[in-house]
């Protein structure tokens, strides 16, 4: 009769586990964007196809290099000028070119993203040419969130917008905004 015992102790541990795994194991954003406001619009496409090589707070490739190990900080496998335009997600892993333009903009200058002239701009070059290895590949809700977050990062959420973006972040209200009617810059 112990053995029954045993068996529904030892189930009911791996349930426990199954559980607590359950909830762990999911991948947290927040080890991405190291003290950043994951809960924001567009936080978690831009940890998925932006953090690579633009860096957790917008910096660049320098902030980039600077996660990982001193030998593996060296980006011109990726970033180097000799390479094709853009080479396909699945095919990067086993290829040694990825990318030929050089060096990620630094997405924290106010100066960079006002050089696009409204939202809908940013959001028509994002959704063209990112992410670098796979241009296109977002849906135009999730290049609306990440141009926002872009804008956040660099603290140029035009005002219209900081309530809605910041304090509701309701992605039906932010996709339903006239992107064209948003200035940036220029």
């Amino acid at each position: 009769m112990r053995l029954p015992g045993l068996a529904l102790a030892a189930l009911c541990l791996l349930f426990a586990v199954l559980l607590l795994l359950g909830t762990v194991g999911a991948q947290d954003v927040t080890r991405y964007l190291p003290g950043v406001d994951t809960s924001l619009p567009g936080s978690a496409t831009y940890a998925a196809h932006c953090l690579a090589c633009h860096g957790p707070s917008g910096l660049g490739l320098a902030e980039s290099a600077a996660r990982f190990p001193a030998d593996h900080q060296q980006c011109s496998r990726c970033h180097n000028p000799r390479n094709p335009p853009t080479l396909r997600e699945h095919a990067a892993a086993n290829d040694l070119a990825v990318f030929s333009l050089g060096e990620p903009t630094p997405l924290a200058d106010a100066a960079y993203l006002a050089r696009f002239p409204s939202l809908a701009a940013l959001e028509a070059y994002v959704r063209a040419a990112m992410p670098r290895w796979d241009p296109g590949k977002l849906s135009p809700a999730e290049a609306r969130a990440v141009s926002l977050y872009v804008l956040h990062l660099s603290g140029s959420v035009p005002e219209g917008l900081q309530a809605l973006y910041y304090e509701g972040g309701d992605s039906e209200a932010l996709e339903a905004i006239d992107a064209a009617a948003v200035p940036l810059g220029r």
